[in-house]
């Protein structure tokens, strides 16, 4: 069973090497000392840092950010690698978006980055398929279609203003 724990300063040690392996896959090199820091950012007011649990182990982490009144960022979702392909970021994303959900939270946006065609389909299987710049987001209301933009073989839907 998966589920997202708050958290707390006792979960530093299960965190941080999640974490540098998080840059690490993204290429950029990090230490403890940093992690620290990014600890520190992802826990100031309108983040969200949880732990993604998997059975009773830490499996990984998700960070979320409000930019505004109604739209969240799922800033960063890792799920360590011999965990991965299991369903367990996808579980974890959908809790986080029933999170959203009861705060009154209108859509989910993520940046991801385009070579990154794994994560890409994880998102557009989950439902974000609306794009807008280089920004993947999932509307929980309706809304027009102006166009489809296929990128990767994925169709994306743009927002008519």
């Amino acid at each position: 069973m998966v589920s997202l724990r708050p958290y707390t300063a006792a979960d530093e040690r299960d965190i941080i090497p999640f974490i540098i392996s998080f840059w690490n896959a993204h290429h950029a090199q990090t230490d403890e000392a940093n992690a620290r820091e990014d600890i520190g950012e992802w826990t100031k007011e309108n983040h969200d840092l949880f732990v993604i649990v998997n059975g009773e182990e830490p499996a990984g982490f998700l960070h979320l950010n409000m930019r505004g009144a109604t739209v969240c960022w799922i800033e960063d979702v890792f799920v360590s690698e011999p965990l991965r392909r299991r369903g367990i970021a996808s579980k974890a994303i959908r809790l986080a978006e029933g999170i959203l959900r009861e705060r009154g939270v209108k859509g989910v946006s993520m940046d991801v980055v385009p070579d990154n065609l794994p994560a890409l389909k994880l998102y557009h299987r989950l439902g974000y398929d609306r794009l807008s710049i280089v920004t993947v987001r999932k509307d929980f209301d309706d809304f027009d279609t102006e166009r489809t933009e296929v990128i990767a073989g994925l169709p994306f839907r743009v927002r008519r203003f």
